[in-house]
């Protein structure tokens, strides 16, 4: 009997412990089976002062949003540009198109949170040009988000006349007391100081690297490390710097005795020897730098095998000048490297063509076009805005190569067409339009406006016109004469100054008849189309540039 009382006991304690134990495992399911639902949301920025955040956008300090200082994660034009890894190569993509195909691919795993959704990339999945401890490099990327706005927008300007377009409210940083606030952008008043970040530099020598292919980048890499470690371990010999790189000894041992270094590192350098890298925004030869940069975009370029950069004119006295910059720009000798060809059916055709691969790898770097344009989607560097400087020289190489001018209507009532005309293929239309749209806000800070963006079928069917059409009224035409530089044309400029004076004087003589006739002043100023400060000039002021 007693021996039976132990046994029930024991029976019982033993299966109190493997309930307990069963209902134990059912909670820790429960938990894990959540945990695996509903992940963590690893970075969570919402309704925050202030977002902590590293630059994985590819966009350089400066660049971004007209050098306002403000968080780059809360909010992107759906034409912002992304700069990504792939296939070991460097692609670019507007923004909105990476991040809809991975919102597509991972549908079944995105989290919703209050008005926003994100996804968490799997491991390795996308990586993005960034900065990592001062360098250029490639960023793994751990999740994306994305909330869509429709509602009104706020315009900031600058007094450096720079721009940024967002959300009521997004964070600007101001100074306050001498130091920084982020203040939602719906109450930052007009006496508010925005925080701007400059940038010293333009282009380094990772940007001349990154113009070549993947394996010179690769043993650009290996250079810089072999470096590394002969100055940390300046009593090593090459053969124990090659065991410590894994690498051949026949490649230290030519570094050692500074032999066959890596193409990108001897551009560099020579670009370095010549003041050019780093280039700065102070470096006093950027005007003329922006000068040859505007005409890769007009009548010059950079041949697609990277054989040369050029300019073609029907004025040999252009092209010289374009050598002649050239020369000066990277203290040049007379001719090194360069030569004027005549061309042409009748012979009537110049162009200045210069060899040198450091020459054309940096202007490669900083935003010419390479190959044939009328297929390139072309992109105005924004360095080029940083000084009014550098954009009045820019644009007005590329008016040089573009810019329509007009002669007086054969009825000698009117101007012809003032245009700039740039072709492309019909699957360039947005940027064609887009670029455009630049001139034409560049134009209207030279007080010079615009009526119409057109466009028309060429003889080549593939290729259509875009056309940016100026404003012939009188006060216009002189505005663009006065306030806007024509480089590499001179033919052009004196064209312009010839048919404003012709259609002046047609103006002054057609004044003066009928005011004898007895019209009032402001009667004939109607009757002319004149304002009061064209009047003036029709009067007083013969056009001269």
């Amino acid at each position: 009997y007693y021996k039976s009382d132990i046994m029930f006991a024991a029976f019982f304690l033993g299966g109190m412990l493997f309930l307990a134990s069963f209902v134990i495992f059912l909670n820790l399911g429960k938990r894990v089976e959540n945990k695996v639902k509903i992940p963590r949301v690893i970075v969570d920025n919402y309704r925050k002062k202030q977002a902590p955040f590293n630059d994985a956008t590819g966009a350089h300090a400066g660049a971004l949003l007209g050098d306002v200082l403000h968080d780059p994660f809360q909010c992107f034009l759906p034409t912002t540009k992304l700069t990504y890894v792939e296939d070991n190569l460097h692609r670019n993509t507007e923004l909105y198109k990476k991040i809809d195909s991975l919102f597509n691919k991972h549908k079944n795993k995105i989290v919703y949170k209050k008005g926003y959704e994100a996804i968490f990339l799997d491991k390795n999945e996308l990586f993005v040009i960034g900065e990592n401890n001062s360098s250029i490099s490639p960023v793994e990327v751990l999740s994306c988000n994305r909330q869509d706005y429709n509602g009104k927008m706020i315009k900031l300007t600058t007094s450096a006349n720079k721009e940024l377009i967002v959300t009521p409210e997004h964070k600007i940083a101001v100074n306050k007391n001498g130091k920084i606030a982020y203040v939602e952008a719906k109450n930052v008043k007009s006496k508010d100081e925005i925080i701007s970040k400059a940038e010293n530099a333009i282009i380094d020598e990772q940007y001349i690297i990154n113009t070549y292919d993947e394996r010179q980048q690769e043993q650009c890499k290996l250079y810089c490390q072999y470096l590394d470690i002969k100055t940390q371990n300046p009593t090593w010999g090459y053969k124990r710097i090659a065991k410590a790189m894994s690498q051949n000894i026949g490649k230290t041992r030519w570094w050692h005795s500074n032999k066959h270094i890596p193409v990108p590192i001897q551009t560099a350098d020579w670009l370095r020897k010549r003041g050019l890298l780093p280039l700065k925004i102070d470096n006093p030869k950027l005007p003329a730098i922006a000068k040859v940069l505007g005409a890769t975009f007009g009548d010059g370029g950079i041949f697609q095998n990277l054989n040369g950069i050029f300019l073609s004119s029907s004025e040999k006295e252009a092209v010289e000048e374009f050598k002649k910059d050239l020369e000066q720009i990277f203290n040049l000798k007379n001719n090194e490297n360069s030569r004027i060809i005549e061309g042409g059916v009748y012979g009537h055709s110049w162009c200045c063509q210069n060899t040198n691969r450091n020459i054309i790898r940096f202007f490669l770097t900083l935003g010419a076009p390479q190959g044939n344009k009328t297929r390139l989607a072309l992109e105005i560097p924004n360095w080029v805005y940083l000084s009014d400087t550098f954009a009045d020289e820019f644009f007005g190489s590329f008016f040089g190569g573009e810019l329509g001018a007009p002669k007086v209507h054969k009825q000698r009532n009117r101007l012809q067409t003032l245009d700039i005309a740039i072709t492309g293929t019909k699957e360039l239309e947005d940027n064609r339009i887009n670029f455009l749209n630049k001139v034409k806000r560049y134009l209207e800070d030279k007080e010079v406006y615009s009526t119409a963006l057109v466009k028309r079928i060429t003889k080549n069917e593939k290729l259509l016109l875009y056309r940016l059409l100026i404003s012939i009224k009188f006060d216009n035409v002189v505005n663009f004469i006065k306030n806007v530089k024509i480089n590499y044309c001179k033919y052009k400029k004196n064209k312009l100054v010839n048919a404003i004076n012709e259609f002046r004087a047609l103006k002054k003589n057609k004044y003066d008849e009928l005011i004898l006739r007895g019209y009032g002043a402001e009667n004939v100023m109607k009757l002319l189309n004149l304002t009061t400060k064209s009047l003036y000039v029709v009067l007083n002021e013969e056009i001269i540039v």
